[in-house]
């Protein structure tokens, strides 16, 4: 028995909604695997774009706005906004 056939006679085996978790989670990994297909095309056909990508990668890590702990960073910024 194959892994498709597997995971059917698992799924069949649960309740409504957790076999509906399992449908989502699925879904989720076939539009992942879509983008990462779509992201290498992209870079094959441009490789120019990936060098750009790779100079701005890290960019913001010594900027003085994001070096200060990420939580009280979130919360400021929550309280921008309330």
């Amino acid at each position: 028995m194959g892994t498709p056939e597997r995971i059917y006679e698992l799924v069949k085996a649960l309740p409504e909604n957790q076999a509906a978790e399992i449908l989502d989670f699925a879904e989720f990994l076939l539009h992942k695997a879509n983008l990462q297909a779509a992201q290498n095309t992209t870079l094959k056909e441009s490789p120019q774009a990936g060098r750009l990508l790779l100079d701005y990668a890290g960019i913001l890590k010594d900027s003085p706005n994001f070096n200060e702990d990420p939580v009280e960073l979130q919360r400021r910024m929550r309280d921008e906004w309330s």
